[in-house]
């Protein structure tokens, strides 16, 4: 019993280190993705010109 407890301790810790690892992931991609534009609507940088 005590190997099967200490293989699902494992398998939570792992699970919760993937997720922090995913989490981390998306917000580092939400950080540096160009701002939605309030004039067009596109994804471009902030002193993009409009003409």
């Amino acid at each position: 019993m005590t190997p099967l407890l200490a293989l699902l301790a494992f398998a939570i810790g792992a699970a919760a280190g993937l997720a922090v690892l995913v989490v981390e992931e998306l917000r580092w991609e939400a950080r540096n993705r160009p701002p939605r534009c309030t004039t067009c609507g596109e994804q471009h940088h902030p002193h993009a010109a409009h003409r």
